[in-house]
């Protein structure tokens, strides 16, 4: 699968670390991002070792070519699903157990949004409200859904999707890696097709710009993916940059 990316992750106008990360991996056909949390620096520990963890598992399992399940698997998965899932819940078990070793990790945490691209398969796994957009044409669908409190209020239909942003339970998320030994995991195989566009992102970038701004923003940037996620960073900043903001932007050519 022929691909173009490009990346940029800004510390902000209000936070004094960048607890986020991303990696970018074409070779292995691997793209993630993640959002630390926890004083001291933790965040960036935290996001730093849950995305070499989960490299780390995605590339020796393609390498042996060998999925094992996991003995406490619910559903039946694809074998790129379940690689994924599984690179996950061990990178979960890297940061909790991080977290338990020194005082100034303890709570530690992180969410991560991750995408795999295997052969012709793609798959999509996240824990907490790290987003994965897909723009099509002129539409833009947000693909994983926030495990947060809001993001509950919002399917039960109490707050509006505009209104995410601006409730002061915002910053409550329901599901983050490093939080317990074992961690449930969303996974789902989307379809692409050529020209799409995957935009993976931290909450510091989908909490001040909305989907229809941030897909207008890429397609005002004529091609130029890195100019893309330079305009969306300024827009962010803009807005107050209260967040750490980082996007990774994958087109399939």
């Amino acid at each position: 699968m022929k691909i173009r990316y490009a990346a940029a992750s800004d510390r902000g106008r209000v936070r004094k670390n960048n607890e986020d990360a991303f990696l970018a991996d074409p070779g292995l056909g691997f793209f993630a991002v993640a959002d630390g949390m926890g004083g001291h620096a933790a965040g960036e520990i935290a996001s730093r070792l849950a995305l070499d963890t989960l490299r780390k598992s995605i590339a020796e399992s393609k390498q042996n070519r060998e999925t094992e399940f996991s003995p406490n698997q619910t559903a039946l998965l694809s074998p790129p699903s379940t690689l994924l899932v599984n690179g996950i819940r061990l990178a979960n078990q890297a940061v909790f157990q991080s977290s338990q070793e020194k005082e100034e990790y303890r709570g530690m945490g992180t969410t991560v949004v991750a995408l795999f691209l295997f052969d012709s398969s793609s798959v999509v796994a996240h824990v907490g409200d790290s987003r994965l957009y897909r723009i099509r044409g002129g539409r833009i669908d947000q693909v994983t859904e926030d495990h947060s409190l809001v993001w509950e209020q919002y399917r039960e239909g109490s707050l509006s999707k505009e209104a995410l942003s601006s409730s002061p339970l915002k910053n409550i998320v329901t599901r983050a890696l490093g939080m317990n030994l074992t961690v449930d995991v969303d996974v789902q195989e989307i379809d692409l097709q050529k020209g799409d566009l995957l935009v993976l992102c931290s909450d510091g970038l989908s909490d001040l710009v909305q989907d229809e701004e941030l897909m207008s923003t890429i397609r005002g940037a004529s091609g130029d993916l890195n100019r893309a996620c330079h305009d969306l960073t300024q827009l962010a900043n803009q807005r107050g940059g209260k967040d750490n903001i980082t996007t990774l932007i994958i087109q399939i050519e």
